[in-house]
């Protein structure tokens, strides 16, 4: 029982950490599917070099990080407060010729991201740019001025 406890707490810890750490980090992927992949590649090291060597104990804690990540993924569904704790929410940093520099600080952004996100839309110059927003996932969207 107490692998099982464990296992939940270092979900739930990992999850934190992960979301402290940002979204750039992991541009790609959300934060709460993250804590996913390194659980499983520490438990399958544990398991191999830890304590507890039993096929039992890996496969109970492999169940109970599964398990918590359904009921997260359910109460993320349920629960839009969830949902905002977990992955977070999408951040402007940028709007009508303002930078939020605060924000972009916070997120550990520069001008350069923006301008390269805006490139890959085909704008060429910052005054094309109407909105620049930090995605949950960490990915920038741009929205041009004249779009809507």
């Amino acid at each position: 029982m107490s692998l099982v406890l464990r296992a939940a707490a270092g979900y739930l810890i990992l999850l934190f950490a992960v979301r402290l750490i940002g979204r750039r980090t992991a541009s790609q992927m959300a934060p709460f599917d993250l804590v996913l992949l390194f659980l499983f590649g520490g438990i399958t090291i544990t398991a191999v070099i830890g304590d507890d060597r039993s096929l039992t104990g890996a496969v109970s804690a492999v169940f109970t990080i599964g398990l918590m990540h359904i009921l997260v993924s359910w109460a993320k569904s349920r629960y839009p407060l969830v949902g905002r704790i977990v992955d977070g929410k999408p951040v402007v940093v940028y709007e009508h010729g303002q930078w939020h520099r605060h924000r972009m600080h916070r997120l550990r952004l520069n001008e350069q991201d923006i301008m390269a996100a805006a490139r890959q839309r085909g704008l060429e110059r910052l005054e094309q740019v109407r909105y620049a927003t930090a995605e949950r996932d960490g990915k920038i969207s741009i929205i041009a001025e004249g779009g809507d």
